[in-house]
């Protein structure tokens, strides 16, 4: 009955937070710095922002990419902007269920590849022009793409969504020379197979010379609890290992963390509550009506 009335009712609200630290900051205190300097950006009603991505930092003025999901509209890709106190969203990207808006930055182009898995396609999206690149890893449901070039080559970290709902469980590595195609299954794939912390965090950290990939930690009752930071021991073609540095928990009055993004002295995280509410039905009934009888 609890199980029923979980699922049924059961939602992780999630809320963004800012923290104004740098790197060293954060290393030195394992991240717990994030939790005692920080200012949260304010939810919509009956909705929530979550994934965020930081797209610009300038003085006061800082640009977010995040998932902007709302219980009647369903999970779209929205661009924040706030500055003195002042908060402009423009809706970017929205279908069935978009989410975790990665972006990453090639000679000025600011290119998007959000997580759509439900869409049954990957596609790159130009931030600059707002126009659709392309299509990428067709006949993969790709879930959170994460993305860092180490020698020339790029390395597209992610999950598989999967008929045995192993997305939470298995990182797949991709690698290619450019970031619009050609991408190739990594030798090992899956290279962390039935862990707790393989699904993506946020964007890959640079910390004296070392590379840091943060993950959530999940568990089947406990998605998205915390935050692991793990530090990438080697990286091939051929071999892929990491080794866990260390864990940060959600604030007390949280009940779990699962994004980090970082860039220029700044950190954008999210944390959740777990809420109950008579919407999720509803919700998930619009979508059908909007989406899927439509298949």
């Amino acid at each position: 009955m609890i199980k029923i009335f979980n699922t049924l009712f059961k939602i992780d609200f999630w809320q963004i937070f800012l923290s104004e630290i740098n790197l060293n900051q954060f290393f030195l205190s394992k991240g717990e710095l994030l939790k005692k300097n920080n200012y949260k950006i304010n939810n919509e009603k009956n909705s929530f922002y979550a994934d965020p991505f930081i797209v610009k930092k300038k003085n006061k003025q800082i640009s977010l990419l995040v998932e902007d999901f709302s219980f009647f509209s369903g999970a779209k890709i929205s661009l924040i902007k706030i500055a003195k106190n002042k908060k402009l969203k423009t809706k970017i990207l929205e279908g069935k269920h978009y989410s975790y808006p990665f972006t990453y930055n090639r000679h000025g182009q600011m290119l998007v590849y959000p997580e759509m898995s439900e869409e049954n396609r990957n596609i790159i999206y130009n931030l600059n022009n707002k126009k659709k690149i392309t299509n990428y890893l067709l006949g993969y449901k790709i879930i959170d793409p994460t993305i860092i070039k180490i020698k020339g080559i790029y390395w597209l970290f992610c999950g598989l969504r999967e008929k045995n709902n192993s997305e939470n469980k298995n990182l797949y590595l991709f690698y290619s020379k450019n970031l619009i195609d050609g991408w190739t299954s990594h030798k090992k794939n899956p290279v962390l197979k039935n862990n707790n912390k393989a699904r993506s965090a946020g964007n890959i950290l640079k910390y004296k010379n070392n590379l840091y990939r943060p993950s959530q930690f999940n568990l089947v009752h406990a998605y998205g609890s915390k935050l692991i930071i793990n530090k990438i021991i080697k990286i091939t073609k051929n071999e892929y290992k990491e080794r866990e540095v260390f864990t940060i928990k959600p604030s007390k009055d949280y009940d779990g963390m699962h994004h980090i993004s970082y860039s220029n002295n700044c950190f954008a995280f999210d944390q959740k509550r777990i809420i109950y509410s008579i919407f999720k039905p509803l919700y998930y009934m619009i979508k059908f009506v909007k989406f899927y009888h439509k298949i």
